[in-house]
């Protein structure tokens, strides 16, 4: 599919599916069944109004620069407000490496809870990403996170923590139901769509924007997502205020990783990126160290446009890694 997406699209018939799709997988007996049916579920009033608000906190101390670096990060200006923080970034990656607040919620109860039914007893987290996202900011176009992390079983999910309510103006999520089914890795191009980010667009997929519903959620609730599901999202539209999410992403501890080149004199079958958090069960790889690989990064916008940031070979200038890209590197997910 290559056609601009219609945000409008069946808007009233989508919102009664994913309303009621959101009823149906409240059912805990139904978790893995919704899940396995539709590739996404949605997990209501998951957070409390207190944890809620102490991520909202920390994302400030962040966006302020009080919790350390971050690539890309501009100079800060003495006596700012929060909102003109707020306002500088669309996408912070990598938030729990500076935050021991959000280290903590990659483990949170009420996602481990999930993940172990969709994934298995032993499950571990690659990433985090947080979301602004701004009245203004630019979405992502349609894409497969499992594009850029790369499992060995399909075990990859997403966990997107909604620190707002989230609505069609301010820019949702929107999911092709059933989209993961065929387990099919669907190629990218770049875009001039100045809706979305500088991330590539996804196509050639046998789906129409008819088939996208939005997934609107209110702040505190949990929306998990499997790594070959089609998901975009549009600008926030909003006369004010912003789209705040903590995404993880996670897979099955059982599974490795090559998520980066093999090391030298190493086959690309046992590959296996070691920058990783248990967040529930045991390690099945014990004897293998830990490693502290990836660093926090701001994400480009497109704002001003993305040919500075495509141009050339892009996965070699990305400061994703501290010791640089390598040929065969992946780059982050978007989201």
């Amino acid at each position: 599919m290559t056609s601009v997406p219609n945000e409008g699209a069946a808007l009233g018939a989508a919102r009664t599916d994913v309303n009621g799709a959101s009823q149906q997988a409240d059912r805990p007996d139904n978790v893995t069944e919704f899940y396995a049916e539709n590739g996404y579920y949605i997990l209501p009033d998951a957070l409390t109004p207190v944890e809620v608000q102490e991520l909202r906190a920390e994302t400030t101390a962040i966006c302020k620069g009080e919790r350390g670096d971050v690539d890309g990060f501009e100079a800060g200006i003495h006596g700012e407000s929060e909102e003109e923080a707020l306002r500088r970034y669309l996408c912070i990656h990598f938030p729990h490496k500076i935050s021991s607040l959000m280290l903590d919620y990659l483990g949170h109860p009420q996602i481990a809870n999930v993940l172990t039914q969709m994934i298995g007893p032993n499950v571990k987290c690659m990433q985090s990403m947080l979301f602004i996202k701004a009245t203004g900011k630019p979405g992502q176009a349609w894409h497969q996170d499992e594009y850029f992390i790369p499992t060995r079983d399909r075990s990859l999910t997403g966990a997107w923590i909604a620190l707002d309510d989230a609505t069609i103006e301010n820019g949702c999520l929107w999911v092709i139901p059933g989209s993961h089914k065929r387990g099919i890795i669907w190629p990218q191009h770049d875009h001039d769509d100045p809706r979305f980010d500088c991330a590539g667009e996804a196509y050639g997929f046998p789906y129409t924007d008819d088939d996208s519903v939005p997934v609107e959620v209110t702040a505190g609730s949990l929306v998990f997502f499997n790594g070959y599901l089609l998901h975009r999202s549009f600008p926030n539209r909003a006369q004010s205020g912003y789209r705040r999410v903590l995404v993880n992403h996670y897979m099955s501890a059982e599974s490795l990783l090559p998520w980066r080149g093999p090391k030298e004199g190493q086959h690309m079958a046992i590959a296996d990126y070691r920058d990783v958090v248990m967040v529930a069960g045991e390690d099945p790889y014990p004897w293998k160290p830990f490693e502290a690989l990836a660093a926090p990064k701001v994400r480009p916008t497109g704002e001003g446009g993305c040919e500075q940031w495509r141009r050339g070979a892009k996965r070699e200038k990305l400061p994703f890694f501290k010791d640089g890209f390598r040929a065969g590197d992946a780059p982050e997910d978007d989201d």
